[in-house]
């Protein structure tokens, strides 16, 4: 039935407990006006066991919708794969996978010419081998490697990832051969709890990526730009994880995120702009590049420690400092530690406007680039501590001296007029972003 579907159908699988051997392979082509429907007939409510559920090859404008995955998987194997295929939406499905590997991928997006898919409003949870819930890798149409183009990866639900050691991240863009290769994907408005299975819960190896108004909660790790370039990080809100943000590569833009409650340290410090054992990511062999040509700005911490912003790592595998760092109109605010930390001292450091306040000290950052001012933060109905009408930071950020400052800010609410100092600009009302709960991921969220 799938194979004859023509654009404009559905195929419609009624509610029940199916138990399945062979891969079901899509390689329809829909229209943008009709695409191909293949639906549970209510979210969930269609059950697929056995040995495999989707094999989704050189297909497009095809949409798979509310399934529960059930099926095992094999040994180093991927669960579900959407290869070499363009305008795929694969959305409002729960990844239970039957997994008793030791090493297994649950979803991956690959293959040449793959561009243009969304995964979205997806539950992955409860995965306790290595290895990742999805990945997004890709080649290019001559063979060579190359990565999936334009895709859009947002309110899914990222949920226990138990390994409890390296070698399982959440969702990784590209790897270690794909770090130069752009990618152009946008992860948005997703949610990670409590995913334990690698120092990266989110693991960026590819360039100009956006990941913008996720939230990560409990978390043992952190998002991590591990390879490629020009990547932007913005809106984000981390709450209560071991890590923060860790950066390597360059011209990547830090704006906008909001960190709270993060306790790592070392390479799991808050905010983490690298040293390195390379100039350039060049790919394949690459170990990790210096943070280079990076902004932070308008970013607030608040409440983490012992470490807040770290610049540098002091191993000796990474004897390249770090260059080029500007930080601007932050707001850091702590009790223990150095705001500041030089951990290797960065060959081109500018600080314009940031305040810093509480017990830690200012640490290694200049004089000049920054004032000691109580910022006067209330805890507000969302959970989050924002100034008051009082606060010394509204109005307060100075001109950028790189790139221009950002025109919204974490709850996405525009940045007019005097721009205040840290992630959030006092406008009144609510914004269209805020930290995520359950209810606002996956398949049963509006």
């Amino acid at each position: 039935m799938i194979a004859s579907a023509l654009p404009g159908d559905r195929i419609e699988l009624a509610d029940g407990a199916y138990t399945n051997a062979d891969p079901i392979e899509v390689s329809v082509q829909g229209t943008e006006k009709d695409p191909i429907v293949i639906t549970a007939k209510t979210v969930g409510g269609a059950s697929i066991g056995g040995a495999s559920s989707f094999l989704v090859e050189g297909a497009s404008h095809v949409i798979l919708r509310g399934f529960k995955l059930t099926h095992a998987v094999e040994e180093g194997d991927v669960a579900l794969r959407i290869v070499g295929s363009t305008h795929v939406r694969f959305t409002r499905n729960e990844f239970a996978i039957k997994d008793t590997t030791s090493i297994s991928t649950w979803m991956r997006l690959e293959g040449a010419g793959s561009a243009n898919n969304r995964i979205d409003h997806n539950h992955f949870h409860d995965k306790k081998s290595s290895n990742v819930f999805l990945a997004v890798y890709g080649d290019a149409p001559n063979g060579s490697t190359g990565m999936s183009q334009n895709d859009r990866i947002d309110h899914n639900f990222f949920q226990k990832l138990t390994l409890d050691t390296e070698g399982g991240e959440c969702l990784r863009i590209g790897d270690s051969k794909r770090g130069p290769i752009s990618a152009h994907t946008v992860v948005e408005a997703n949610l990670f709890e409590e995913c334990n299975g690698d120092p990266e819960v989110i693991s960026n190896k590819s360039s100009e990526n956006v990941f913008r108004g996720n939230t990560l909660r409990n978390n043992k790790g952190s998002l991590v730009l591990r390879h490629g370039n020009k990547n932007v990080v913005d809106g984000n809100f981390i709450l209560n994880n071991a890590g923060g943000l860790r950066i390597y590569g360059h011209d990547h833009l830090i704006t906008n995120n909001y960190i709270e409650g993060s306790t790592g340290t070392g390479a799991q410090g808050t905010i983490v702009l690298s040293s390195g054992c390379t100039e350039e990511d060049t790919g394949l062999g690459t170990d990790c590049s210096v943070a280079n040509r990076v902004t932070v700005a308008f970013n607030t911490l608040v409440g983490n420690g012992p470490t807040h912003l770290v610049i540098g790592a002091s191993d000796s595998r990474r004897p390249i400092p770090a260059r080029d760092l500007r930080v601007e109109n932050n707001l850091l605010v702590g009790e223990q530690g150095a705001l500041v930390d030089f951990e290797r001292a960065p060959d081109g450091f500018t600080a314009t406007g940031n305040v810093l306040w509480g017990a830690a000290s200012p640490g290694d950052i200049p004089s000049a680039g920054y004032v000691r001012a109580d910022p006067k933060l209330v805890r507000a109905t969302d959970g989050l501590l924002r100034p008051t009408a009082a606060s010394p930071v509204i109005g307060a950020a100075r001109p950028s001296t790189g790139t221009q400052p950002p025109t919204t800010d974490m709850d996405g609410q525009a940045r007019t007029g005097a721009l205040d100092v840290g992630a959030d600009q006092t406008v009144s009302g609510a914004g269209p972003r805020r930290p995520l709960t359950s209810a606002d991921v996956g398949p049963l969220a509006p």
